[in-house]
């Protein structure tokens, strides 16, 4: 078990993150500590039940499985953190090297590389923004995160936008599925009014077909040896349509774009087939993707007139492309990251400045009503209001500007100006021994 800090360094935002993701637990050990919403808000209710837990936030994903926890004491947190949500559901989580423990600014910083993408197993991937946000609105809406987690995940989700918006960290596709899609889009105008046939049923093309469907395919048919898999497909895909796999050919004469994704043990579609169905397509172009392992399409079909014919091994060339632009927009993706952090520290800042400044005011206000009271006998009583009136106002003035100065100043220059406040005007010292 790693130890946790015993005390919160000073300025630090009193934040706890434990962690499973895919950098340390296999996928059958992350889906055991997978949580759905309903899961999710009763072990976040069963957190903040605990008297060290003040909040509570979960994001589970199919990589990650994450807690925050704003704590009264950390060490009681962890442990009960890491037992509600991961050891209550597998035990080997305990297991040296299986979790990841992250404390303060850096838990904080965490969080807002996650929704960045840069701590996806796909490097940018955009789901998982939309994911952080999921976990925050249920956190907030049962009440277990509140003034600090709240503003934590408004902090994730503007460093997510922005490293989206300012840079191409999500740019380009990085999987099959979306490869097949961008090929198609650099050929025709637009997915909802091509056709696409994808021949296979498999995990493969389920995947491709989601992206197509997801990014504007509405015309899509599906053709596969066996029907139980045929009919899988179709029920996930209710706007999709079946074809007998032996009349796959006639189905190629109305596609725009095939995608291939078979077990077959060699080519399901041969030059000659191919040749046959352009005869009736008056020069319109055929995009045929083979993901088939080994190939579903023979190779010399792509030396046919029209025909633009990509295999595994030109869309793991595009995507390696695609993810080596990613890569070079990492560093600014992290400089984005650290602006957010610093505007969320500041933020943080602020708060531990609020009640000094408060209180910096009220000892002002004892000083000026007592020298008031004092001195009234040497002033006329009908110049009394004037005169605190007058020094209300000499005092606001006077304060005015180190207070908003306290207020806007970096995270690291208030915890410098606090404690001058402090032992300037004596702030920590009870009313009795002034």
């Amino acid at each position: 078990m790693p130890a946790t800090k015993q005390s919160q360094t000073q300025g630090e935002i009193p934040t706890l993150l434990v962690g499973v993701d895919h950098h340390c637990a296999p996928l059958e050990l992350r889906e055991r500590v997978a949580y759905t919403s309903e899961s999710a808000e009763e072990v976040l209710v069963h957190l903040v039940a605990q008297s060290h837990i003040e909040e509570a936030l979960l994001l589970s994903t199919c990589n990650r499985t994450e807690v925050y926890l704003r704590h009264h004491d950390e060490q009681k947190a962890f442990q009960r953190g890491l037992d509600l949500v991961f050891l209550d559901r597998a035990k080997e989580v305990k297991e040296e090297g299986r979790f990841y423990v992250k404390h303060g600014t850096e838990a904080a910083r965490h969080l807002l590389s996650v929704a960045a993408g840069l701590e996806s197993m796909v490097l940018g991937e955009p789901e998982i923004l939309g994911q952080v946000k999921q976990a925050a609105a249920l956190a907030e809406g049962i009440g277990t995160s509140g003034v600090i987690l709240r503003r934590l995940a408004r902090s994730a989700a503007t460093a997510g936008r922005r490293a989206r918006g300012e840079t191409a960290i999500g740019e380009g596709a990085v999987s099959f599925g979306y490869a097949a899609v961008d090929l198609a889009r650099s050929i025709f105008v637009n997915l909802e009014s091509n056709s696409v046939l994808i021949l296979g049923a498999g995990e493969t093309s389920v995947t491709v077909a989601r992206s197509l469907i997801e990014k504007g395919a509405r015309k899509v048919q599906v053709a596969n040896r066996g029907q139980d898999r045929a009919d899988a497909f179709l029920q996930e895909f209710p706007l999709a349509s079946g074809v007998a796999f032996d009349r796959r050919l006639e189905a190629l004469g109305d596609a725009d774009l095939v995608v291939a994704a078979t077990s077959a043990p060699e080519a399901i579609l041969r030059r000659e087939d191919v040749e046959q169905s352009l005869r009736h397509r008056k020069n319109r172009p055929l995009l045929i993707v083979d993901l088939g392992v080994p190939r579903d399409v023979d190779p010399a079909v792509g030396n046919l007139a029209n025909v633009f014919l990509h295999d595994i091994d030109s869309l793991e060339q595009l995507i390696e492309r695609n993810l080596k632009r990613r890569r070079q927009e990492v560093p600014r993706v992290s400089q984005i990251l650290e602006e957010e952090l610093e505007r969320l520290l500041i933020w943080y800042a602020s708060l531990a400045a609020a009640p000094l400044v408060a209180q910096l005011h009220r000892r002002a206000e004892e000083i000026r009503a007592r020298e008031i009271a004092d001195h009234h006998h040497h002033f006329p009583e009908s110049t009394h209001e004037h005169l605190a009136n007058l020094t209300r106002s000499i005092v606001r003035k006077i304060l005015h500007h180190p207070s908003s100065q306290l207020r806007e100043a970096s995270s690291t220059e208030n915890l410098h100006h606090l404690a001058a406040l402090k032992d300037l005007f004596r702030l920590d010292e009870d009313d009795e021994e002034r």
